[in-house]
């Protein structure tokens, strides 16, 4: 049996449940909104849960799109002040339906979902359940490599996660009356996120000696004349610079327009760009695929899931191996200033078409201090 230096990277803890309050955005009601930051984490299960009640007459027919219940949530971020950086850190800033889609990529099963089969019938009841896993170490590697990345909570003063949540108009299909939502099982009360933490547990040397690496999550969205005109080589978007790219995930389709102000959803996805290519300066492409369906076809030799039609993912770590992120740090800067680094495809225009990107970048290293005997 091969040792390892840390007791177990999954113990499970219910941390606290945060109430549903429409287009509002909430943090945890224990310690003034931080998380617990008595130990490491390897990520966080977030579990909303409530009943969605039809009207009796002018109802939704449907889920609004592929994202379905999901966005109910429209945006999780994690975020705090890290103190021997000396920095504040967004690491974790998504919309709750792309953060689905990135994690479902190395799942060997997507959590189980309620209800089954959703009823928009004249007062039907459907208790609904979803599940989120929010990661802060690389996913699709090894528990050895992973703990190199965990989230040194107790370098963190304050360090906070917000569930920003949306709306009725961000689940269903645009109806005369919305649904009433209300607490799981019952006819009063809101649905709740329940927020549980999955902790990694040292021992009694608690990690020391060790300076955690940081994976950071975020993402952008190109919409407008980019996306509703067909064109070849359209220039959509540049890539972060200055780090380790692990990877990004295109979401292509059109985004519903019917959802309250300030919140996002997809109506549907659809397979829009071809031709895709990474540019490491003018005219020199580093990838470049032809469809969409080559990316989810490359990511499936290592991960058997099935990936939705508009979903790309590109994994430059696809075999686990986590030096082989896409190195930007040199990028920065070059003879003439900084050196492109952008993404480019050829456009199917549709109306209210919209990309988004989601990135996974590494942006710290992990720092390993020997101890001299």
């Amino acid at each position: 049996m091969r040792p390892i230096n840390y007791v177990t990277l999954s113990r499970v803890e219910h941390i606290a449940n945060i109430g549903f309050v429409a287009n509002t955005a909430l943090n945890l009601p224990t310690e003034g909104g931080n998380m617990p930051r008595d130990r490491y984490y390897w990520g966080l299960l977030l579990t909303c849960r409530g009943r969605a009640t039809m009207p009796a007459s002018g109802g939704p027919s449907a889920l609004i799109g592929p994202d379905g219940p999901y966005q109910l949530i429209e945006r999780v971020i994690v975020e705090g002040y890290h103190v021997p950086r000396g920095q504040n850190e967004r690491f974790i800033d998504l919309r709750c339906a792309d953060l689905f889609r990135l994690s479902r990529l190395y799942l060997a099963q997507p959590f189980a979902e309620l209800p089954n089969t959703w009823n928009f019938a004249a007062s039907a009841v459907n208790d609904f359940e979803f599940s989120l896993l929010v990661p802060f170490v690389p996913l699709g590697v090894s528990p050895i490599e992973q703990v190199n990345y965990l989230l040194d909570a107790p370098n963190y003063n304050p360090l906070r996660l917000t569930i920003q949540w949306a709306d009725t108009a961000s689940m269903f299909s645009s109806s005369t009356n919305a649904p009433t939502l209300s607490a799981f099982g019952s006819s009063t009360g809101s649905p709740t996120c329940q927020v549980v933490g999955i902790f990694a547990m040292g021992g009694t040397q608690r990690f020391s000696g060790r300076m955690m690496g940081k994976v950071w999550r975020f993402f952008q969205e190109v919409t407008g004349s980019l996306m509703t005109t067909t064109a070849t080589g359209v220039r959509l978007l540049d890539l972060p610079k200055g780090n380790f790219l692990r990877s990004l995930v295109l979401k292509i389709g059109t985004r519903a327009t019917t959802v309250s102000s300030g919140n996002n959803a997809y109506a549907t996805y659809a397979d829009n760009l071809a031709h895709i290519r990474i540019y490491r300066g003018l005219n020199t492409p580093i990838r470049w695929f032809v469809a969409p369906s080559h990316l989810r076809n490359i990511h499936a030799l290592d991960h058997n899931i099935a990936i939705p039609v508009g979903i790309a993912p590109l994994d430059f770590a696809r075999t686990g191996v986590l030096a082989e992120s896409f190195s930007a740090r040199d990028l920065v800067a070059g003879p003439s200033g900084s050196v492109d680094f952008y993404l480019e495809a050829d456009v199917t225009g549709v109306t209210n078409g919209a990309l988004t990107v989601v990135f996974e970048e590494i942006r710290q290293l992990p720092v390993i201090v020997a101890r001299r005997r």
